[in-house]
């Protein structure tokens, strides 16, 4: 990535929103609640086109079809980047001012049509529309049919599994495919989709606590995979609780082994 001046001139669009959400003029002043996207948030995006694939290229079809359809993408676990592309056009399609810094470029993953499908991205801070984080999408299991829901397990036990993590009062949502329908509609998940949650977790939680956690949410009729989000990463809760020397702590720089994920330097 190298760093380049932004140059589009600006322009007004005054089309009805379809997703949710006012949109708004880009720009290096236009953030969202004065906080910058982070990992399993999903973002609707303003520009779709101007998605650049980590492999390099151009995006193929299928990302393409998805995007005009559905314009949303997961923020991955990965660092920011402040630049562009040096190998691919800047993006011709987004309104940006004209006296923006340098482009920030958040990791992504598009979700594609067939199980599994899946395409890593960089996605311009100028280019997001609307960010909506986890906590806020159990509020949204009301607007999808009821049908729907009592079919699939992992969005029928979400009241039950926040009634469990309310005794230990940690902030918390849905990720995976369960969050994506929730925040698009698009129905992906299935009967047999498991119950992935973050669990925010600022300060330390003590391994007992940990272990009450994953069990009580284990006799839930639905596989729970639980991560618990720390200031320096997330670790999973159920390799926590169990109290290995040990455990995989994973950041936006990668993966790595520590004694405690609060105080990974310890």
């Amino acid at each position: 990535m190298t760093v380049v001046p932004a140059g589009s001139p600006t322009q007004d669009h005054h089309a009805p929103d379809h997703h949710d959400g006012p949109r708004r003029r880009v720009g290096s002043m236009a953030a969202l609640d004065g906080r910058l996207p982070g990992a399993h948030d999903l973002l609707l995006m303003q520009c779709p086109s101007s998605l650049r694939p980590l492999g390099g290229g151009e995006l193929p079809d299928w990302a393409r079809a998805v995007l005009r359809a559905h314009p949303w993408v997961t923020v991955g676990r990965a660092p920011a980047t402040v630049g562009s592309p040096v190998d691919l056009p800047h993006p011709q399609r987004c309104v940006r001012d004209p006296e923006a810094a340098p482009e920030l470029w958040f990791p992504v993953t598009v979700r594609g049509p067939r199980p599994g499908q899946r395409l890593d991205a960089l996605a311009p801070w100028a280019a997001v529309a609307r960010t909506i984080r986890p906590e806020q999408l159990v509020a949204r299991r009301a607007r999808l049919a009821p049908s729907r829901v009592l079919g699939i397990p992992a969005l029928a036990l979400l009241p039950e599994a926040g009634r469990i993590i309310a005794d230990h009062r940690l902030p918390w949502g849905p990720i995976g495919a369960a969050a994506y329908e929730l925040g698009t509609g698009v129905p992906v998940s299935g009967p047999l989709s498991p119950l992935r949650l973050v669990l925010r977790a600022p300060q330390p939680v003590s391994r007992r606590d940990a272990l009450q956690l994953r069990r009580a949410l284990s006799k839930l009729p639905v596989p729970v995979q639980a991560e618990l989000e720390t200031r320096h990463g997330a670790v999973q809760l159920a390799e926590y609780a169990a109290g290995p020397r040990t455990v995989t702590l994973f950041t936006a720089e990668g993966a790595r082994e520590v004694r405690d994920p609060w105080f990974p330097q310890g």
